[in-house]
């Protein structure tokens, strides 16, 4: 049998229902990565991107003029690819394994 080397991949994405909402994240993140990938289908987004990609929904809730929160932006995202981190006011795909790092890096130091 041959052995097949599996490249790891650093593609990370966010499908993001059509909504107001999602129509502001698409505008921030082209402005922001130009190097996205962003492709619309019927009634959702497709974003795609290497190595992360970060909403500040505090940035989203300035541009609707009205307050806007990381529950309200996981209701408009239908689907992710990466390892998801969630903050108070972000929320990010990643490819690396940030959380793994950083208790490494914590044991490391100490």
């Amino acid at each position: 049998m041959d052995e097949q080397k599996i490249a790891a991949r650093n593609t990370v994405g966010l499908v993001l229902m059509g909504s107001e909402e999602a129509d502001v994240v698409v505008e921030m993140l082209r402005e922001e990565r130009p190097d996205l990938r962003i492709t619309k289908t019927n009634c959702y987004y497709m974003i795609e991107g290497e190595e992360k990609i970060e909403i500040d929904v505090n940035e989203i809730g300035e541009r609707l003029g009205r307050p806007f929160d990381v529950p309200s932006f996981l209701v408009v995202m239908t689907s992710y690819y990466g390892r998801a981190q969630v903050e108070e006011q972000k929320f990010g795909v990643y490819a690396e394994m940030l959380q793994l790092e950083e208790k490494q890096r914590a044991v490391i130091s100490s």
